[in-house]
């Protein structure tokens, strides 16, 4: 009542106060000052409340660390601390562990009482229980070594809690034995396809030095030996007066022999692959036109998807050859008007496809793939050889599709991105880029 008539003095000053009415500014101020009252009469006045509250409050006793649950064991202890409110001089502790069914006084009978500091808290030794207890006694408190019931006559307040479960019985402890199982079978996994990747390397390598073995040897010996034939048999015809006989057979000759040369060449250059701009087997293809001699009005192009990555170099040089096997044949035996090479780097695999709108392969030819029918047989044991795969589609008069896959682990040079995220390779299989860039131009009709 005192403070609502204040503030109806204050009121009737301002309003009766010509003071006040000649300076708006004051009457302004004088106006919030209720107001502004108000809210510092309730402030202090709550705060002020509160602190009697908590003054007038009984003692409260709260646990801050609770040892685990568990059978009684008297060779075990554990550490057990909490905090006291409004506790009084003199007053301490009694702690009590239950077990089956009996309240055993802690830590020992002959030291029962646990002293309260002066910041209000408190700390002692427990035996195990499936509850604890903790009683807020005077110094003249007897407490009973064991009881079924916690007493209460001469007890201020009074705290039960359950003992902490083991975590064995937490409720993350099975999340984090599935996640250590799964990073325990990743890990194998991993160290697995590890293992895989170094023997295919060590695989490729020795293939590699093989191959370059074998091509050094058929330049320098069987390649070079037939030109030289072939230089001294033109010497020859060179010689033969105009009108021989002999003239026209020794000139379909060195024809021919020119064509064992060029193939050979052909060939050596796709065993060398290695050598020749190792990283873009994509204009190795593009190449293939010149070095097959296709007719122009073949529609041929190279389309790449995805971005571009470096390939194990016998993989590069595997997929190459399968390649030019797959499109020789399209060219020569089907009558193809369009032929289209479509490489594929995803993020686990890499995809080459060949595909043409010939007259397609026999279906007998297909079952069988008898060595010399279309190269099929060579084509298969060469994807064998990568770990990859071949699929050969074709119908009568509907083309003919020959699609190639190899897992990326295989195919892929490693590098230090790939294998930081190398199970990524394995798990997903989301296409890298949506938009098909054309690397080949369109040819002239």
């Amino acid at each position: 009542m005192e403070f609502w008539g204040a503030i109806s003095r204050m009121d009737w000053l301002g309003r009766h106060d010509s003071h006040w009415r000649e300076n708006p500014r004051g009457i302004a101020s004088l106006q919030m000052f209720p107001i502004v009252s108000m809210v510092a009469f309730i402030v202090f006045g709550g705060c002020q409340t509160a602190n009697k509250t908590m003054d007038h409050a009984g003692p409260v006793i709260e646990f801050t660390s609770i040892p685990a649950a568990g059978a009684g064991d008297p060779n075990k202890q554990s550490s057990i601390r909490g905090r006291v409110f409004n506790a009084e001089p003199g007053q301490q502790i009694v702690l009590y562990a239950k077990g089956e069914a009996t309240w055993w006084v802690q830590p020992f009978a002959d030291r029962p009482f646990t002293k309260i500091e002066r910041d209000s808290t408190w700390k002692s030794s427990t035996h195990p229980g499936t509850e604890y207890a903790a009683l807020l006694v005077g110094a003249e408190f007897r407490p009973p070594l064991t009881t079924n019931v916690l007493p209460t006559q001469g007890v201020y307040a009074t705290a039960i809690t359950q003992g902490a479960l083991p975590f064995w019985r937490q409720w993350w402890f099975p999340l984090v034995c599935v996640m250590g199982g799964v990073l325990v079978v990743f890990g194998l996994y991993q160290l697995r396809l590890y293992q895989l990747t170094q023997q295919m390397n060590l695989r490729f390598e020795e293939r590699i030095a093989e191959r370059t073995r074998v091509a050094q040897e058929l330049h320098d010996t069987l390649l070079q030996g037939v030109i030289s034939a072939s230089m001294q048999l033109h010497v020859v015809v060179d010689q033969l007066p105009a009108d021989s006989a002999a003239q026209p057979a020794l000139g379909r000759i060195l024809q021919l022999m020119g064509q064992v040369i060029e193939e050979g060449r052909n060939t050596l250059r796709g065993v060398r692959l290695s050598g020749e701009n190792p990283d873009q087997v994509e204009e190795a293809f593009l190449r293939m036109r010149q070095e097959l001699g296709m007719d122009r009005k073949l529609n041929f192009r190279v389309i790449v998807e995805g971005s571009p990555r470096p390939l194990q170099t016998l993989v590069r040089d595997e997929i190459y050859s399968i390649g030019r096997e797959a499109m020789v044949n399209a060219f020569q035996h089907s009558g193809a008007e369009d032929l289209e090479v479509e490489l594929e780097y995803a993020l686990n695999k890499m995809t080459v496809s060949i595909r043409d709108n010939g007259r397609g392969i026999d279906e007998g030819v297909l079952r069988s793939e008898r060595e010399g029918h279309c190269g099929l047989s060579g084509m298969r044991e060469r994807a064998e050889r990568i770990g990859a795969k071949l699929r050969v589609l074709s119908a009568a008069s509907a083309g003919t599709e020959i699609e190639l896959c190899i897992p990326g682990w295989v195919a892929f040079a490693p590098q230090r991105l790939d294998r930081r995220n190398l199970w990524l390779s394995k798990l997903y299989s989301k296409k890298i880029g949506e938009a098909k860039s054309v690397a080949g131009s369109e040819p002239h009709t």
